[in-house]
C-alpha cells in the first residue's frame, strides 16, 4: 500500500515562500568564477554584479520555464498551502504493484478545499499545436492521480486538472476534449486575468479560480442557513439577509468581462480598481464595521433554494423564516458590491462582521445583466467598450430582429477576440485594458468590421436578410468563417500581422480590419453574380478557399510593399477613410487579372486618383514644401539667432542634426545640412519650439494640443512619399482638397512670420 511519505517533494510555510521568491523572477540567476566572465556573456548572460572572486549573471528563462513558473508563481500567490518543489516533481500513481509508472507534475497546488494538477505547454512563438495525446493521457491517470493525492491530503479536497498554455493555438476539437475531460485551459488571456486578480484581491481570487473549474460541485465541509425575509420584487423572488463575508466568498462568483467566456450570457463586471478595494479594506479596519447597502447577488441553482417560513408579514407576500443557501461553487453571482466584498476579504474582519445581502433566485441572465446596468448607470457611467460586449447578452432573444442581429454580431467580435484558435487572440483591448501597440484592436471597431462584411446578415425593412455564414441564434459558424478569413492574411504575412499599431503596421488595426471587411463583401457579390455557387451550403473553410484566389493579389501586394506604399493605406482618416481604403483593395484585386470585378464605386474610386490627381498633388506637395521650408527657417533664426551655429543648434533636435549631416555625407552633391531636413524633421522641430511656432505650423484652430493640432503632418508627409515614388500612386480627390487647404493656410500663416518678435534683440 501506498504510504503518506512516498509524497516527497512539496513545501508549505517558509520553504514555499522562498520557493516563490525564486520562481517569481523572469530571469535564472548563477554566480559564477571571474574567469567565465567573458564566455558566459559571449554566451548571452547578462552580468548582475562583480563580486571578487565571482560574477552574478542572469539571463530570461526558456519560454517553457517562464511558463511554469508563472503559472506556479500564480498559484502560490493565490494562497494554496502546500506546492511542489522544483521543476522535476514526480508523483507515485498508484500503488504499489498496480504497474502506473510514477507521472511528473509541473504545478501542484493545495489547500484545505481542492488539489489542482496542472500541466504545462509551451512554445517559442504562437503556433498550432496538437495536445490529443496529451489530453488523452492526463484523462486515462486522472482517477488513479486523484486517489493517489486523496490518500496523501485525505478524502475532502476536490482534485482540478489543469492546462497551462503559452503560444498555443488550440484547435476547437481539442478545446472540445478538454471540456469533456474536465480539463481546465489556463491560456495566456485567462493567466493575465487572474495573475491581476490576485494583484487586487490576494488570495481572495483563488475563490474565483476554484468557482470557474469547479461551477456546481460541492464546497466541502460548508453548509450555511441565515434567518431571512422572502419577497417579491416585481415578479422576482427575493431575499434579505446577512452573512460573513468569507462565506459568501466561497460561493460568490464575479462575472468579470476579463475573463469572457463569449458562449456564456451574463459576463458583466467591470475589473476591479484597486485603489477603491484598499480604501473600503483600510475603512472597515479602522472602523470595524461594514456598510449599510446591500452586496447584490443572484443564486443560480439547479433545484429551488430551501427556505422554511417562519412568520408572515403585512399582506402575506414577506415572510420571515430560514434560508438554506447552496453549498456548491459559483452558486451567487455578484450583480453588485464586488468591491465591498473584495475589501472585506483584504481587511481583518472577514469573518467577525456579517454584510447585508439582497439576493435573488435564479434570474434569467439577460435580467441579471439589465439589473447590472441599471444600478450602475446611476452610478458611474458604463464604457462604451463594455455596452459593446454587453449588448450581446441584453439583446441575444431580442423580438426585433435588427437588435438581435447587432448581439449576433457583439457576441462574435468577443468570441474572436478570446478564442485563442482566432488570428485576433491577444490583439483586442478588453474595457479594463488600454490600446497598446501589442493590442491595436478595439472591441467597437472590430464589431464595425464584422458589420461591414455583411456575412452574417442585413435588415432591410424591418426584415433579416441571412448573410453567407448566418447560424440561427449561434455564433460558431461565423466565428469559423472569420477565424478562416482573417487567417489567411496571418498566415501570408505574419510579421505584418503582429506589428500592432507600428507606422509599418495597416492589416492588424482598426482600420485595416474594418477595409477588409468591406472587401470581402466585395468578392463575395462578385462571386455569387457571376458563379453558380451556394455559398450557404458550404462550410466555412470552403467558402474561404473558393475566393482564396481574390484575395492573394492583396496579399502580394502588401508583401512587396514599402513604407510609404503602406502609409498610402494609413494616410485616411475620418469615418469614410477604411472605406477608401478598401477600394485601394478592391483596386488592387481589379489589377491583377480580375476585370470583371467592379463592385459599385470601385470606377469612381480610380478616375478618382487619375495621373491627373498625381501630378497636381506633386505640385501642391512641391510648393507647400517650400512653404514649409522657410517658415521653419525663419522662425528658427528669429528665435535663437541668425547664425546657424546658433539657430541650428538651439533650435534643431539632436537626431535631426544627425540624421541630416549623415545624408550630406552620403550624397555625391553634398551642401548644407538644412537642405536635407524632412517633412517629419520640421515636425519634431515645431514640437520642440512649439510655443513660438504654434502659429505658423496649425492648420486647423480647433485642434488645442500639440499632437493634434500636427497630425495634419504625417497625413501630409504620407501623400508626399507615396506621390514621389513610382508604382501604384493613389490620390483621392479629398485629399487634393487636403493638400490645397494645408497650403493655403501655410501661405497665411507666412504672412503673419512679420509679426514673431526677434527674440535675439530682447
Amino acid at each position: 500500500m501506498l504510504l503518506l511519505d512516498q509524497i516527497t517533494g512539496l513545501v508549505t510555510e517558509d520553504d514555499l515562500k522562498s520557493e516563490l521568491r525564486r520562481r517569481r523572477s523572469k530571469h535564472n540567476e548563477l554566480s559564477v568564477p571571474l574567469s567565465e566572465e567573458e564566455s558566459r556573456i559571449a554566451a548571452g548572460w547578462e552580468l548582475v554584479r562583480r563580486n571578487r572572486n565571482s560574477i552574478r549573471i542572469r539571463r530570461l528563462k526558456p519560454v517553457d520555464q517562464g511558463n511554469e513558473d508563472e503559472t506556479w508563481t500564480l498559484f502560490a500567490l493565490m494562497g494554496f498551502d502546500a506546492m511542489n518543489a522544483g521543476r522535476h516533481f514526480v508523483l507515485p500513481v498508484g500503488r504499489e504493484g498496480s504497474g502506473i509508472p510514477p507521472k511528473q507534475i509541473d504545478v501542484l497546488a493545495a489547500d484545505s478545499e481542492t488539489i489542482f494538477v496542472v500541466e504545462c505547454k509551451a512554445s517559442n512563438e504562437l503556433r498550432n499545436r496538437s495536445l490529443h495525446k496529451d489530453l488523452a493521457e492526463t484523462h486515462g491517470l486522472k482517477q488513479a492521480i486523484g486517489a493517489t493525492l486523496r490518500r496523501h491530503f485525505g478524502n475532502r479536497q476536490k482534485v482540478c486538472f489543469v492546462y497551462s498554455t503559452r503560444n498555443v493555438i488550440w484547435s476547437r476539437p481539442d478545446l472540445a476534449r478538454a471540456e469533456d475531460y474536465q480539463i481546465f485551459i489556463l491560456n495566456e488571456k485567462r493567466l493575465e486575468y487572474y495573475r491581476q486578480l490576485v494583484d487586487l484581491v490576494g488570495p481572495a481570487a483563488r475563490h474565483q479560480l476554484q468557482a470557474d473549474v469547479l461551477q456546481g460541485t460541492a464546497i466541502p465541509g460548508l453548509r450555511v442557513t441565515v434567518p431571512a425575509l422572502r419577497g417579491r420584487f416585481g415578479d422576482e423572488k427575493f431575499y434579505q439577509f446577512a452573512i460573513e463575508p468569507e462565506k459568501l466568498l466561497k460561493l460568490a462568483y464575479v462575472s468579470h468581462r476579463a475573463n469572457i467566456d463569449a458562449e456564456t450570457i451574463g459576463t458583466y463586471q467591470r475589473m476591479l480598481k484597486k485603489k477603491r478595494i484598499r480604501d473600503i479594506a483600510d475603512y472597515i479596519n479602522d472602523t470595524r464595521q461594514g456598510f449599510p447597502t446591500n452586496i447584490v447577488i443572484n443564486f443560480r441553482t439547479k433545484r429551488a433554494l430551501r427556505f422554511d417560513a417562519g412568520q408572515s408579514i403585512g399582506d402575506d407576500q414577506m415572510s420571515l423564516g430560514t434560508l438554506y443557501l447552496p453549498n456548491t461553487y459559483k452558486s451567487a453571482w455578484v450583480i453588485d458590491g464586488q468591491h465591498r466584498l473584495y475589501g472585506f476579504a483584504l481587511s481583518d474582519w472577514a469573518s467577525k462582521i456579517k454584510v447585508p445581502v439582497l439576493a435573488f433566485e435564479n434570474l434569467d441572465p439577460q435580467e441579471e445583466t439589465r439589473l447590472f446596468v441599471d444600478i450602475n448607470n446611476k452610478q458611474v457611467s458604463v464604457p462604451r467598450r463594455l455596452l459593446v460586449q454587453l449588448y450581446g447578452d441584453l439583446h441575444w432573444d431580442a423580438d426585433d430582429p435588427a437588435s438581435r442581429l447587432r448581439a449576433l454580431h457583439s457576441r462574435l467580435a468577443s468570441e474572436l477576440s478570446d478564442s485563442s484558435s482566432s488570428p485576433l487572440f491577444n490583439k483586442v483591448v478588453s474595457e479594463w485594458e488600454r490600446q497598446t501597440d501589442d493590442r491595436p484592436i478595439t472591441l467597437p471597431q472590430l464589431m464595425a468590421a464584422l458589420v461591414d462584411s455583411e456575412t452574417i446578415g442585413v435588415v432591410r425593412n424591418g426584415v433579416l436578410d441571412p448573410g453567407i455564414i448566418y447560424e440561427e441564434a449561434s455564433i460558431q459558424r461565423a466565428a469559423e468563417f472569420f477565424e478562416a478569413y482573417f487567417g489567411e492574411f496571418q498566415t501570408a504575412l505574419p510579421d505584418h500581422w503582429n506589428l500592432g499599431r507600428h507606422k509599418e503596421a495597416f492589416l492588424c488595426t482598426n482600420q485595416g480590419l474594418i477595409a477588409l471587411s468591406i472587401l470581402l463583401r466585395a468578392i463575395v457579390g462578385h462571386v455569387q453574380a457571376t458563379e453558380d455557387v451556394d455559398f450557404y451550403k458550404m462550410t466555412p473553410s470552403d467558402i474561404v478557399s473558393k475566393i482564396r484566389l481574390m484575395i492573394e493579389p492583396v496579399i502580394k501586394y502588401i508583401e512587396q510593399a514599402d513604407e510609404s506604399m503602406i502609409s498610402g493605406f494609413k494616410g485616411h482618416y475620418g469615418s469614410s477613410g477604411p472605406r477608401t481604403v478598401a477600394f485601394a483593395l478592391m483596386e488592387i484585386v481589379h489589377d491583377a487579372g480580375f476585370s470583371q470585378f467592379r463592385p459599385p464605386g470601385l470606377d469612381e474610386h480610380i478616375r478618382s486618383h487619375s495621373e491627373e490627381n498625381v501630378n497636381k498633388a506633386q505640385d501642391l506637395v512641391r510648393s507647400t514644401e517650400d512653404v514649409m521650408r522657410e517658415i521653419a527657417l525663419t522662425a528658427l533664426k528669429r528665435i535663437h539667432g541668425s547664425e546657424t551655429d546658433q539657430w541650428w543648434r538651439s533650435g534643431v533636435p539632436q537626431p535631426v542634426r544627425m540624421q541630416a549631416a549623415q545624408l550630406v555625407e552620403s550624397s555625391q552633391e553634398g551642401g548644407d545640412a538644412h537642405e536635407f531636413l524632412t517633412v517629419l524633421d520640421y515636425k519634431k522641430i515645431a514640437e520642440t519650439n512649439w510655443e513660438e511656432f504654434r502659429p505658423f505650423f496649425t492648420i486647423d484652430n480647433s485642434k488645442k494640443s500639440k499632437r493634434a493640432s500636427l497630425e495634419w503632418m504625417d497625413r501630409f508627409n504620407g501623400i508626399r512619399n507615396r506621390v514621389s515614388h513610382s508604382g501604384r500612386r493613389r490620390v483621392t480627390n479629398e485629399e487634393i482638397d487636403f493638400l490645397e487647404d494645408a497650403g493655403l493656410k501655410l501661405l497665411e500663416n507666412q504672412d503673419s512670420l512679420g509679426k514673431l518678435p526677434d527674440y535675439t534683440a530682447q
